[in-house]
């Protein structure tokens, strides 16, 4: 059994040097420090020593084209991403859209650095490569695994800044928990993603990501005239301030991609509740695509099918 450890960086691979912790740790260090592990045979891959916030969309690319490598190579039969956690979850769903191999993969992190009392990476690592070997992690798509739970990438989401089980599912839950070694698996989830090619040369930061609040200005929206496409957390079940309705039309006037998500934690958006100006029926009415997932990942599934050209494949027509 052959489990390859891709190394980014992180909480997870930081040690305080007086000046607050930083990545420093290669993945031959994380393994080092995981007990339970002798019957595995791990590789490691070092793919950067960074914090979790540096990480670009073009590396998540480059992650990507490593794990599919990896999935390749008969002799992997699992794959464990350790990254930092600010944006782990967006990584985990980047993979989750564009890799369809049979090598189950799972991503974790950690909470608590090494230099901390009780850190949790080890823990985690350990769930985690135990995830990626059990026969049932197949089929499953791309996996996080945090703090004995193991939860869909395209449901898992940061939900505390601070404490050690902070990825969840909100709506749903997770799909199983690692107990002494093994995971008990409870649902199957749902992925209604289609699976994306992102040409590299296409891929652009320039997704905008703006969040609806009582009384926003149009300028919110206006500033990203330019955008290769706009993503809108609106509130409720798809309302926005009027305001904000003169901004959207101007871009889609001039041709800019709205999509628009909800703002809630929970749920999706409507689409002919209500009748007001700024209501979802009006976004509707000005071609905005629907997504049903938070804004970070909404931006996510943006970039890479702007990358793949196949925007309108990614999203619901409102």
């Amino acid at each position: 059994m052959t489990v390859a450890v891709v190394s980014t960086g992180g909480t997870i691979a930081s040690t305080e040097d007086g000046s607050g912790a930083t990545p420093d740790l290669g993945g031959a260090d994380l393994v080092a420090a995981v007990p339970g592990l002798d019957d595995v045979s791990l590789r490691v891959e070092e793919f950067s020593t960074i914090p979790s916030p540096h990480f670009t969309v073009g590396r998540m690319f480059g992650l990507t084209t490593l794990v599919r490598d990896l999935d390749a190579d008969p002799a992997v039969e699992g794959v464990v991403v350790t990254q930092g956690t600010d944006v782990l979850e967006e990584t985990a769903y980047f993979l989750d859209l564009c890799y369809d191999g049979e090598t189950p993969v799972a991503v974790t992190g950690a909470m608590r650095n090494p230099s901390l009392a009780s850190p949790d990476g080890p823990a985690n690592l350990l769930a985690a490569v135990r995830t990626t070997l059990d026969p049932d992690a197949r089929g499953r798509g791309v996996l996080v695994a945090f703090a004995g739970r193991v939860l869909p990438a395209r449901e898992a989401t940061k939900a505390h800044a601070q404490m050690v089980d902070t990825f969840r599912c909100p709506e749903f839950g997770p799909v199983g928990v690692v107990e002494e070694g093994s995971v008990t698996w409870r649902r199957r989830a749902q992925q209604p993603d289609p699976t994306f090619d992102p040409d590299p040369d296409r891929l652009t930061n320039d997704v905008a990501a703006v969040y609806v609040t009582a009384d926003a200005p149009a300028s919110h929206l206006s500033a990203h005239a330019d955008a290769a496409a706009v993503c809108l957390a609106a509130t409720g079940a798809g309302h926005v301030p009027e305001a904000i309705v003169d901004a959207v039309e101007d871009l889609r006037a001039a041709d800019v991609p709205v999509i628009v998500t909800t703002r809630c934690p929970e749920g999706r958006l409507a689409r002919g509740t209500y009748g007001f100006r700024g209501s979802e029926r009006t976004l509707r009415r000005l071609d905005c695509l629907f997504a049903d997932l938070n804004l970070q990942k909404t931006r996510i599934r943006a970039i890479v099918a702007h990358a793949a050209d196949r925007l309108d494949d990614a999203f619901d027509a409102g």
